[in-house]
């Protein structure tokens, strides 16, 4: 089976689940980071199915959307629950959860006027976002792991999203936010402190 994935060169979790997931697996794949110029080539010669990336190349075969994306890496690898229709019901619950949290996140983005984006941004920080900090830490309880206490794309994608929602490059959106959810802290500490997680995320700061 030949594998492309293609998205930006960063390590957002819409795409970046589906890459660690493969490479935790040892599923070889093509990693294709296209410039902006080459995405936009690509939107205009009506290559990509709804004009937007990630895309997934399966021996020739296009597939496009994150979580449908996310859920074939992670069978692939091995990083999701086949024979627990329960289980995978929960893993496809986070997954659609990291786009609805993603979402939040649009009005600010949209905002032209920096003064009404900090605005928003506050109101994220102050209100919405622990706000669903919370459910998550709900969801996650005490275990090591949201499912079935086994690593899944559904940590994988949490990581990833916690990660871009404190790593700073959001303005107006506070850093600290996971001091408030220490089970939830704990799970992000623990996922990035995975041996393949590491390695993988190296090539961002090498």
């Amino acid at each position: 089976m030949q594998l492309t994935l293609t998205y930006f060169d960063f390590p957002f979790w819409r795409a970046e689940v589906s890459r660690l997931a493969l490479h935790l697996g040892g599923v070889p794949f093509n990693d294709v980071r296209p410039s902006r110029a080459e995405f936009m080539a690509m939107k205009n010669a009506g290559e990509l199915p709804y004009g937007q990336l990630p895309v997934l190349d399966v021996d020739g075969v296009r597939i496009a959307q994150s979580v449908a994306i996310a859920r074939f890496c992670g069978q692939q690898a091995g990083l999701y629950p086949n024979d627990d229709p329960i289980a995978a019901a929960r893993v496809d619950e986070l997954l659609d959860t990291a786009t609805q949290m993603t979402q939040l996140l649009q009005p600010s983005m949209r905002a032209k006027d920096e003064e009404e984006r900090m605005r928003l941004r506050a109101s994220l920080g102050s209100k919405l976002l622990p706000k669903w900090l919370g459910f998550l830490e709900a969801r996650l309880g005490d275990r090591a792991f949201f499912v079935k206490d086994q690593l899944t794309v559904a940590d994988l994608a949490m990581w990833r999203l916690l990660g871009w929602l404190t790593g700073g490059i959001l303005d107006g959106v506070p850093t600290d936010l996971l001091d408030a959810h220490p089970r939830l802290k704990s799970h992000f500490e623990r996922i990035g402190a995975l041996e393949g997680v590491q390695s993988w995320m190296a090539r961002y700061t090498s």
